[in-house]
């Protein structure tokens, strides 16, 4: 099979795939299986193309041979979603109404390619193709539990999302001397969206509309990075910046109406900064530092609702900025087999009083942890094998919206005691192989 061939069955591979709950916000904290044996620190450490790649296109300069990578990570999140409501007892106070319903999700598939062509010249030219960002929860309706409940009575009834990004990454690397290695690499995204309800749109007599017949969108951005390397320390510094990637607007035929339904959502800004150390024998060692810029990224900002001013239309998840600091090591016992760890953790995107709005998205996990290996199967043919978990976490804060108290009056507003919590963990296998020639 030549290369057209396998990068074609990549793209197509990772087009059809299903979306992820991601892990540091909606961003997948690492790409394929070696570099999420790291816990996806490589910013200044290139072990593999996909990894490279993605987090500093010039660190493909300091692969040692051309490569060809291919890798499928299959997630399974676990989620669950609680709500405590106080509802009017129709004698001037409150009284709780509580429950807890369990995500049905299933397994997602996350695929990635890379490959690496270094030439006999300072240039070194890369491609990589790989799902990098995505959410996705599906609860089933449920009346006793207050956000669950039927529309009709102030809950969202069943709650659906699914979102996908694949990015294409055309990679360039000048090595400038023996040491120094600049790269910039223009992006290309697509990305697929379905919600339901849909928050983003004023609810009708019924509702909330749905937009569960998946819109498609483009997106473009780019990259850029510098990489360092001191063959005589086995030091080596690496940094990036990959810009913000616009997104034209997803786009829904509502069913309930004639209207259409739009929502705006880009990619974040990413800064990332890394160092490795390969001094030791057999051992190697990454360390990376990134800024992931959802503050000031379209479609993550404040949302405005309050219902009981007549704004119920959610158009923001209102995330913060965050910090994610990555840690990996890799021993290799001998040419043909590699063990690697890695551990992670970043800030809560989430702010607890956004957790309302973020329940079609719960990006809130902030350890990760990963154990890999590599072992040859052939000359200059590896296979890659590596889990990861995504610890549990849990973000509370106050339940907003109105209750029906059903006897034909104005719906009023909750009780300000309510709460809604999301739980999400995950865990992860990953199997790839990479070719080398």
């Amino acid at each position: 099979m030549n290369t057209r061939h396998i990068l074609t069955a990549a793209l197509l591979v990772a087009l059809f795939s299903a979306p992820a709950v991601a892990q540091t916000g909606h961003a997948l904290n690492g790409v394929g299986a070696v570099n999420q044996s790291m816990a996806g620190a490589g910013t200044a450490l290139p072990l593999d193309p996909s990894g490279a790649i993605h987090w500093n296109p010039a660190s493909i300069s300091g692969l040692e041979t051309s490569e060809i990578q291919f890798s499928m990570e299959m997630m399974r999140p676990s989620l669950t979603l609680e709500s405590t409501a106080f509802v009017p007892d129709g004698l001037g106070g409150f009284v709780p109404f509580s429950g807890s319903t369990e995500g049905t999700d299933g397994i997602f598939a996350i695929p990635s390619f890379g490959m690496v062509y270094k030439t006999d010249g300072p240039w070194t030219f890369g491609m990589g193709a790989y799902g990098i960002s995505g959410f996705g929860v599906n609860y089933p309706g449920d009346a006793m539990n207050p956000i669950t409940a039927p529309q009709s009575d102030g809950g969202f009834g069943s709650i659906y999302s699914q979102f996908g990004m694949l990015q294409v990454a055309p990679t360039f690397a000048y090595q400038v001397n023996d040491k120094w290695s600049i790269g910039f690499a223009p992006t290309i995204n697509q990305a697929v969206l379905a919600v339901d309800p849909f928050p983003a749109a004023a609810p009708g007599a019924a509702g909330y509309p749905s937009a569960t017949h998946t819109a498609s969108a483009w997106g473009y951005g780019g990259q850029i990075g510098v990489y360092y390397m001191d063959d005589m320390s086995g030091l080596s510094f690496g940094a990036s910046y990959k810009s913000t990637q616009k997104f034209e607007d997803f786009e829904w035929n509502a069913n309930e109406s004639d209207d259409i339904l739009s929502f705006g959502m880009d990619y974040p800004a990413m800064a990332s900064f890394g160092v490795g150390f390969s001094g030791m024998e057999g051992w190697k060692f990454a360390a990376d530092a990134r800024y992931i810029d959802y503050a000031n990224t379209n479609g993550f900002g404040d949302p405005s609702f309050d219902p009981a001013s007549g704004d119920s239309v959610v158009d923001g998840f209102g995330w913060d900025s965050i910090m994610v600091f990555a840690l990996g090591a890799q021993y290799e016992v001998d040419d043909c087999l590699s063990f690697r760890c890695g551990y992670a953790m970043n800030d809560n995107p989430v702010p607890s009083e956004n957790s309302f709005f973020n329940v079609h998205a719960p990006g809130i996990v902030e350890q990760h942890a990963s154990v890999g290996l590599t072992y040859c199967v052939g000359k200059d043919f590896y296979f890659d094998l590596t889990y990861r978990m995504a610890f549990e976490n849990v973000l509370t804060g106050p339940l907003g919206g109105m209750y029906d108290p059903g006897d034909g009056g104005d719906d009023v507003p909750l009780g300000t005691d309510s709460t809604v919590s999301s739980t999400l963990s995950t865990d992860s296998l990953l199997i790839g192989f990479r070719v080398k020639f």
